[in-house]
């Protein structure tokens, strides 16, 4: 059995060439079909694109992630497809990443009263997200789970920090109580 293909694309372009490819791109999204390396793949209906930002010394980087309606790899019969994204990023990282963001939001809400910072609480809500859609990994936590990080989200958003405050409370349980069972 054969792991997922990967179809990735790195190029390296002047600043207006780039433009151009990221102009290309949204309009690949807004269609809803996206070529990678010459090859057309159509993006699931109401997608969420998850993009990363890095700046770290002169060096700055930009990926995006989001699935695909038609898979990569080819399922031979009897055979499951991990993932239908490319490059998929490994559960263990996500999740350690998750932590520690939790973490920070946590100790700034409950301990600080203050607004954690936004990029923080973006990261996380989508973080949640993607990790709601891994297999094996307490499915049956997922909806209760979800609904917390959209009731954090939704009240970082207005600046609620008495929502934010319980909703991380609730997030807490339902982590507790998943990894009590699936860890």
């Amino acid at each position: 059995m054969s792991g997922p293909k990967k179809n990735k694309q790195e190029l390296c372009l002047s600043a207006r060439k780039a433009a151009e490819k990221l102009r290309a791109l949204a309009e690949e999204l807004e269609r809803a079909v996206v070529n990678i390396n010459e090859e057309e793949y159509s993006i699931v209906p109401d997608t969420r694109v998850m993009t990363s930002l890095k700046a770290k010394g002169d060096t700055f980087s930009f990926k995006l992630k989001f699935k695909l309606k038609n898979p990569l790899s080819e399922k031979e019969e009897g055979e499951s497809v991990l993932s239908t994204e490319p490059d998929v990023e490994n559960y263990k990282d996500l999740k350690k990443r998750m932590s520690i963001d939790f973490k920070t939001i946590k100790k700034s809400c409950i301990q600080e009263h203050v607004f954690p910072n936004s990029d923080l609480v973006e990261r996380f809500y989508l973080d949640s997200k993607a990790m709601c859609t891994y297999p094996n990994k307490g499915e049956g936590f997922y909806e209760t789970f979800l609904k917390q990080a959209d009731y954090l989200y939704e009240a970082f958003k207005v600046s609620d920090m008495k929502a934010m405050n319980s909703a991380i409370k609730s997030l807490v349980q339902a982590r507790t109580e998943c990894h009590d069972k699936y860890k």
